[in-house]
């Protein structure tokens, strides 16, 4: 399916919990550049764990990714893009609350877009913090994040301060987790208990 962007059509999938729900979760992909795409392992395991807890999950392609239309914009167009996917599912989903989450390079693009959108949950997985501006901001938004104690792109320092007590840090994994999907998933559904 298609939501319509602002610099053209975003390639969109939505993925719906079983039963009557109040929640839907926006997910955003690692970067353009690097083959980041809503076909993302990281963002499969995700959506699993909110699917779980009965939270529909839309996907979607930045400008320029997949069959979206437009083409990379350093992250500021990709801000307006993900605010016109939470718009599209506040008008298909009105009595819902919105959730957000992002995966390294869109979890910089969720974090620029808490103070435009009014997001009961935000989570950040691997936000390469010391790497990417995370600028400081009032958000009422329940914040979570998690990354990797091995993960090059986040600086651990950047990633305390960002998140305080709201960060967790898995041990062993690197930016892409590989090998601890496991651990991912354990401690994600463990922070939304």
């Amino acid at each position: 399916m298609f939501i319509a962007g602002p610099s053209g059509n975003l390639e969109a999938r939505l993925d719906l919990a079983p039963g009557p729900q109040q929640k839907t979760a926006v997910l955003c992909h690692p970067h353009p550049q690097y083959g980041g795409s809503m076909y993302d392992g990281v963002l499969d395991l995700v959506s699993d764990v909110l699917l779980a807890r009965g939270v529909h999950c839309l996907r979607f392609n930045f400008r320029g990714v997949g069959a979206s239309e437009g083409s990379f914009d350093q992250g500021l167009g990709e801000v307006d893009d993900l605010l016109a996917c939470a718009q599209w599912a506040a008008e298909q989903h009105s009595e819902d609350s919105l959730w957000l989450a992002g995966y390294s390079f869109g979890s910089s693009v969720v974090w620029r877009s808490l103070p435009q959108l009014q997001a009961e949950r935000a989570i950040l997985i691997a936000p390469p913090v010391g790497m990417m501006s995370f600028p400081s901001q009032d958000s009422a938004t329940n914040v979570v994040g998690f990354a990797g104690d091995q993960d090059d792109f986040v600086k651990p320092a950047a990633f305390k301060e960002l998140l305080g007590d709201n960060g967790h840090i898995i041990a062993g994994a690197d930016h892409f987790f590989s090998g601890y999907y496991a651990d991912l998933r354990t401690a994600l559904t463990g922070a939304l208990e």
